[in-house]
């Protein structure tokens, strides 16, 4: 991390200065990963962010409620997807690229006068949680897929019955479903990013690394005596010029090295099981909610852990997550007939070099993996009901083939030439695919 933003974030930390976008994407000397036209993208993805979320979001958004308990509505994945806190992974290239692909949304929405966007952003000002600003991502990435296809847009469009839905995109109307980690995943994860804070506090002024394991979950008293056995590693290895283990209660090991940490090395944290499939399941409840649209195709936008490794579901192939997630979700669209079909999305797994495009076209539903700039596998799986409206199923297909380039598109609406691969520093841009992209 560069000095400037360590200074930044000590400041935060002690409630001197409020967070906002500036300290999230960095001080453009720690980006050395971007291009002259990166830096001033980051520039405009600021403004352009705190315009469009107003500059009290992001503060709400990251600090917990003193009356939740400080877990289930704090943003937990958007702390971890800050740019400037991916330099012990050396992930800061691609958390950059999603940063600006939200921007870009937004930018281009707004630009183009979609329907529909100040209803999507008031509510997104007013209801400062994780589901809502996933919610919201949503909606405006599959308006932006939408639109990079030369297809009409429109957020928030009118139910037959009255109210608004979530996205239409031609004659495709859209709910989404946001499926966020249950709260055991999400008090692990909260609990990690207190253990990674904590180091970072060790590594100041001492030339030290961490690779390994952070510890199960601990509370009070089992959590400061593993502070305190971090901190006396550091003190020793700092002194000693040698390695040092620490170990949790459960035998995890975190080991603390000399000098600066290779690339590639990494800290993992414990598996947390929970039973995602009944949760997805659960979500049915959306379907009988959509009657009022008239027919409806569900968007299931997954970030339950669904996905990730070392999930059982997750280790399966393509083909057979498609045919899996048909058999738990066909019976839906058999009780719902209004609901045209089920779309699940998650793009969780990120990966250099991105893997080729993968198709898994099977009886009941279609599966696609798609590498997105620059880091991110994608997989979406398509289950529409037995009697097929085709038109809107191969909308829904195409939208899902060609993802990966409406990034590139919407920059260059936007006056961005060049795409992605422009924005990043030469050592930085080595991942597939197109520079530009036109539907």
């Amino acid at each position: 991390m560069h000095p400037r933003d360590e200074e930044i974030w000590r400041a935060i930390d002690q409630g001197f200065r409020a967070i906002d976008w500036e300290a999230w994407f960095g001080c453009p000397e720690g980006a050395n990963y971007l291009s002259p036209a990166g830096h001033e993208v980051t520039a405009r993805a600021v403004a352009g962010l705190t315009a469009f979320f107003d500059s009290r979001w992001l503060p709400k958004a990251v600090t917990p409620s003193p009356t939740s308990g400080g877990a289930s509505d704090t943003f937990v994945r958007l702390g971890r997807a800050a740019p400037v806190l991916q330099f012990m992974n050396g992930a800061e290239p691609g958390a950059w690229v999603e940063a600006v692909r939200w921007w870009t949304a937004y930018a281009y929405l707004e630009e183009a006068g979609v329907p529909g966007l100040l209803s999507v952003r008031r509510d997104a000002r007013r209801d400062v949680t994780l589901s809502r600003f996933l919610h919201t991502q949503t909606q405006a990435r599959l308006a932006l897929m939408g639109a990079a296809r030369g297809l009409p847009v429109e957020l928030e469009p009118a139910k037959a019955s009255g109210g608004p839905g979530d996205v239409r995109i031609g004659p495709a109307f859209i709910e989404v479903v946001t499926f966020a980690e249950d709260q055991k995943l999400q008090d692990y994860e909260k609990f990690r990013q207190n253990c990674r804070a904590h180091l970072l506090i060790l590594d100041r002024d001492r030339n030290i690394y961490w690779e390994g394991d952070f510890p199960e979950l601990l509370n009070g008293d089992d959590f400061e005596t593993w502070k305190k056995r971090t901190e006396e590693a550091a003190q020793q290895c700092a002194a000693s010029g040698a390695a040092v283990d620490v170990l949790s209660n459960a035998g995890r090991r975190l080991t603390v090295h000399p000098g600066t940490a290779p690339h590639g090395t990494t800290l993992t944290g414990e598996t947390v099981e929970s039973d995602q499939g009944k949760r997805l399941l659960g979500k049915g409840g959306k379907c009988a909610k959509t009657q009022g649209a008239g027919t409806a195709w569900i968007w299931v936008e997954d970030h339950s852990g669904l996905f990730h490794l070392p999930m059982p579901f997750a280790e399966l192939s393509l083909a057979a997550k498609t045919d899996a997630l048909a058999d738990l979700l066909g019976p839906l669209l058999e009780e719902y007939v209004h609901v045209a079909g089920i779309v699940v999305s998650n793009a969780a797994h990120r990966r250099l070099p991105l893997p080729r495009d993968e198709d898994a076209p099977r009886l009941a539903a279609q599966g696609f993996q798609r590498g997105l700039p620059i880091d991110r596998v994608r997989e979406t799986i398509v289950i529409p009901r037995k009697i097929l409206l085709p038109e809107q199923t191969n909308l829904i297909a195409r939208m899902c083939d060609a993802e990966a380039g409406a990034l590139d598109w919407a920059l260059g609406r936007l006056g961005v030439p060049g795409g992605v691969r422009s924005l990043l520093a030469d050592s930085s841009s080595s991942y597939r695919g197109s520079l530009l992209w036109t539907p």
